[in-house]
């Protein structure tokens, strides 16, 4: 027998400042989360007052205002380019790593990004005029998206024929959160940054937004047609979840 999914309401309020997002849904308690976004989340019972519900955000203020502080501030250090961008870093790049090499030219009138070969040893050379981390940066981040929409383009039809489905555009993208979405009408949005991880775990993004072609949910039926393809998407699923944080505010 097919289960019908919990009727939810999303609201949008605030609470001595701060933004909340409030889900209702026939759940029986209320709780708190604070995102990695920035965002804090509550979820209550579907007829609960708002009363009840700021009750409960008065009795954790002070966790909350530390928490979101705490983030903001995590998420402050790893957006510094300084950090990961520099003549001679090391970029994740699928199984191992891409060496930046950067050359500054006073004369160059436009900035080259170059994805070649040194010593056996992929590097990503870029050349300008000048080029601060900030810069970098946003032309690594530039090079990424085209690279990206060739190489996971080839992968995306591999697994469409393995899964005998089809989708109708890919699109690449750059989001704080999300390695990949699969809209209603069978558009697939990826994360360049997919480039960044193993095969083994970019494979199960591009597998898992494919099935989502047959299910738009996350029922157990969406799962056994994962496991159809990847018999090992958990143990792939666990390794993405640690090292995600990491990769997608890099």
């Amino acid at each position: 027998m097919k289960l019908f999914p919990r009727p939810v309401r999303k609201e949008i309020a605030r609470f001595e400042g701060l933004t909340y997002t409030l889900y209702r849904s026939s759940r029986k308690t209320i709780s708190l989360q604070c995102k990695e976004t920035g965002e804090l989340v509550v979820r209550a019972p579907l007829f609960c007052s708002v009363k009840e519900v700021e009750a409960v955000l008065a009795s954790h203020r002070d966790w909350i205002r530390t928490k979101l502080a705490d983030i903001a501030k995590a998420r402050e250090e790893s957006d510094r380019p300084e950090t990961h961008f520099f003549d001679g870093a090391l970029l994740p790049f699928g199984n191992g790593s891409l060496r930046i090499r950067i050359e500054e030219d006073p004369d160059a009138k436009r900035y080259t990004v170059t994805l070649h070969e040194q010593d056996g040893k992929p590097e990503l050379l870029l050349r300008g005029a000048e080029l601060p981390a900030a810069t970098c940066k946003i032309l690594v981040s530039r090079w990424g998206r085209r690279y990206a929409g060739e190489v996971l383009r080839n992968r995306l039809n591999h697994w469409a024929a393995v899964l005998r489905v089809s989708y109708n555009a890919m699109s690449i993208k750059e989001t704080k959160t999300r390695w990949g979405s699969c809209s209603a009408l069978g558009n697939i949005n990826l994360h360049w940054k997919l480039l960044m991880i193993p095969e083994s775990l970019s494979d199960y993004v591009l597998v898992h937004e494919l099935c989502h072609r047959f299910e738009l949910n996350h029922s157990a039926a969406f799962w056994a047609r994962v496991e159809s393809v990847l018999p090992d998407y958990r143990e792939r699923r666990n390794e993405l979840r640690k090292i995600e944080k990491q990769i997608l505010t890099w």
